[in-house]
């Protein structure tokens, strides 16, 4: 497997973010199944065009600055993905067909044709996706690529969101065509599993979707919709959400309302971004977090380095992680199967890794060269051997 790591994201990117690896349970370097060849897309959600109001004075640019940023990216993705909200919602039909006209002549300017699209509930939840199907065609569909089957689903065209049995059935026969180890991406505008469900950040019949993903070994969920970055575990499932385009939303549960945070003049764009993903076959996916910003400050330096590793029996995904010295770094640990520990002790930091939960430990790399970090709890024959490095770099 190449092995990609901070330095390498930053020269193909040209951009600055903060990274981390989500590991798949199941994927190893003696994994069986040969590996696909490594690839990235982008994931861009929720500009909802058309919007105005105070939580972002320039709605009318955010989208376009998005745009510049992916342009500007030295090497281009495979492809491009949208996970819903492309517009903010009107009652109007004919105003709902001039915003997805405005934003499909905007992303037009995108110099990577291979891009893909999926409605939210503001394109498609008032006229069961009506409109959006004129533009771009029908909302649920599959493709693969190098290795990876992806999977589209919408659970926004129904009203009371829902999946549907007849999507569910479709999935089903889908899923029953691929290999239980297969590789297998799902992009949803709506959380599949009951994030928030008081703030409508769930999916009703999303438990049966889940279950039915269940029964593969190499599964991973990327959404939209919460406007925020969210990492979540059922079972051996990994669920992403990504940050909007056009205004943050708080922390589930964590406000009184959902309303969107407020902007802030000396601050501005702050909590809305797109990323990037980078297939490191077979071990998981690599994700870069990029900010939007006025496009002349695109290759800034990182606020923190993000890191996410999934530990399993007998071994740690992905095992080495570069960073940078001097800037904090932030890793975000789960296991796929029974308890475990995390302990850095160059750094001073540990943590214990539970089942379907995330841990975090955070620390500032003070000096370049290469430190352990091990298990500490005792999880059965080869713990021992459990370990992994951290490289520190000028």
């Amino acid at each position: 497997m190449r092995r990609i790591d901070r330095r390498d994201f930053l020269k193909l990117s040209g951009l600055g973010g903060a990274v981390f690896i989500s590991g798949l349970a199941g994927c190893s370097a003696t994994a069986t199944k040969p590996a696909g060849e490594d690839f990235f897309f982008v994931q861009l959600s929720d500009t909802h065009w058309g919007f105005e109001g105070a939580p972002n004075p320039d709605a009318r640019g955010t989208l376009q600055k998005a745009v510049a940023a992916v342009n500007s990216l030295e090497s281009q993705p495979d492809f491009i993905v949208f996970t819903g909200d492309l517009t903010h919602t009107t009652d109007d039909p004919r105003e709902r067909r001039k915003r997805l006209a405005e934003f499909s002549a905007i992303v037009k300017e995108l110099r990577n044709p291979n891009v893909r699209f999926m409605p939210g509930e503001h394109d498609a939840s008032l006229d069961s996706g009506k409109a959006y199907k004129e533009f771009f065609g029908e909302p649920v569909y599959t493709f693969d690529h190098k290795g990876v089957h992806f999977i589209a689903l919408d659970n926004v065209s129904d009203p009371g969101a829902s999946l549907g049995q007849a999507q569910l059935d479709w999935l089903k026969a889908d899923l029953a065509r691929q290999d239980k180890d297969a590789r297998i991406v799902v992009f949803a505008h709506r959380p599949l599993f009951d994030l928030y469900p008081q703030w409508d950040w769930a999916t009703r019949d999303g438990a049966k979707a889940v279950e039915l993903l269940m029964g593969y070994s190499n599964v991973t969920v990327f959404y939209g919709h919460i406007h925020q970055e969210n990492h979540h575990m059922t079972g051996h499932i990994a669920h992403h959400s990504a940050k909007s385009l056009i205004f943050p939303l708080p922390a589930p549960g964590s406000a009184p309302k959902r309303v969107p945070l407020a902007w802030n003049p000396a601050e501005p764009y702050k909590g809305l971004g797109f990323r990037r993903v980078e297939a490191t076959l077979p071990a998981g996916y690599a994700i870069t977090e990029y900010p939007v910003r006025k496009v002349a400050d695109v290759a800034g330096q990182p606020a923190e380095q993000v890191f996410r590793i999934v530990a399993k029996r007998f071994e740690f995904l992905p095992r080495e992680i570069t960073v940078k010295k001097g800037i904090p770094v932030l890793i975000e640990l789960t296991t796929a199967d029974v308890p475990m520990g995390f302990n850095a002790p160059d750094f001073k930091v540990r943590a214990d890794i539970l089942p379907e939960k995330v841990a975090q430990v955070r620390f500032v790399p003070r000096a370049e060269g290469s430190f352990e970090y091990l298990c500490d709890v005792f999880c059965g024959k080869g713990h021992e051997e459990m370990s992994g490095k951290i490289t520190v770099t000028a």
